[in-house]
């Protein structure tokens, strides 16, 4: 290290990196955050699509089995 004889600039130094390290994780912390953010509103469609098809099929199963069941005139 350069710094071995210059305590004021071996802190300087160690607080330089800190502040590097901490600005990287905030950075990949908000990375994070907007790609969950990104995810939401597309699984968010593709749950009430796949619950729209699940709700129309028990419907066609319901009035299938009631159209069984019904007496005939």
């Amino acid at each position: 290290m350069a710094n071995e004889n210059n305590p004021v600039g071996a802190v300087n130094e160690l607080v330089d990196v800190a502040s590097k390290t901490a600005q990287q994780l905030a950075d990949t912390l908000c990375g994070g955050i907007k790609s969950a953010a990104g995810m939401v509103d597309p699984l968010g469609k593709a749950c009430v699509s796949f619950l729209s098809t699940v709700l129309g099929a028990a419907t066609q199963l319901f009035e299938g089995v009631a159209g069984c069941c019904a007496p005939k005139k």
